[in-house]
């Protein structure tokens, strides 16, 4: 039997001003994202390994051109802005978990590379992750995307603005608010199609499945695509 020991970091906290309107942007590269709606801006963050020394990451968390910008920083680049480009980890197993709050009305951006992505927002919200699940519930989402993972959207308004659901290796299912117009281009390589009452085409010959359509007055353009996994739609 072989016993593990996690080094644990020491915690991180933060609680920037930002103003009504403005956008906080999340950029993890090992962890998992969760933000939440609070009362105040507030970013926790618990940072642990197996081999490497938690506290040589540094979380950093830094004014950007719309907001507030929060990114993560391993050696030997903990000095370098959240604007530089930078190498990713490396031998460095550091994992960083975030715990967010973000007050009504700020917009949010959430991206990962290795971890899930959970958004509960009241304002505007986009999320991305490259290995990871992506759920993102807000009063409007631009965008959800995963290459490896399931994606999960539910918007709370009406909106015209586009939006694009998609993932390679996992099924995408979106949920618009009752009444919603869609104009709807959906394509999955190996799965099923849920659109409600617009029809499935398939190919005469191999997998496939597409949906293009509108519903209602077609206002908001949506986008759903996998590869391998299904899509449903529902409003």
């Amino acid at each position: 039997m072989f016993l593990v020991m996690a080094l644990i970091g020491a915690p991180f906290h933060a609680e920037p001003a930002i103003a009504a309107g403005q956008t906080v942007a999340v950029h993890d590269i090992d962890g998992r994202i969760r933000v939440r709606v609070g009362s105040r801006l507030i970013v926790d963050a618990r940072k642990h390994a197996e081999r490497s020394d938690p506290n040589a990451v540094v979380v950093r968390v830094e004014p950007g051109p719309s907001g507030i910008v929060v990114c993560v920083r391993y050696p030997p680049d903990t000095q370098r802005s959240c604007a530089d480009r930078v190498d990713g980890p490396g031998e460095d197993d550091t994992h960083v978990d975030f715990d967010v709050t973000v007050p009504a009305g700020i917009a949010v951006v959430a991206s990962n590379v290795n971890g899930a992505v959970d958004v509960v927002a009241d304002g505007r919200a986009s999320a991305s992750s490259i290995n990871g699940g992506v759920r993102v519930e807000a009063r409007d989402v631009d965008a959800a995307t995963t290459v490896n993972g399931s994606v999960r959207v539910r918007i709370r308004e009406r909106s015209t603005t586009p939006l694009r659901a998609t993932s390679v290796n996992g099924p995408v299912e979106v949920d618009l608010p009752p009444g919603s117009g869609v104009t709807l281009d959906a394509g999955t390589l190996n799965g099923d199609i849920d659109a409600g009452s617009l029809s499935v085409e398939r190919p005469p010959f191999g997998p496939g499945a597409h949906v293009h359509g509108v519903i209602g007055d077609g206002a908001r353009p949506v986008w759903l695509h996998s590869v391998n996994g299904s899509l449903i739609l529902r409003r």
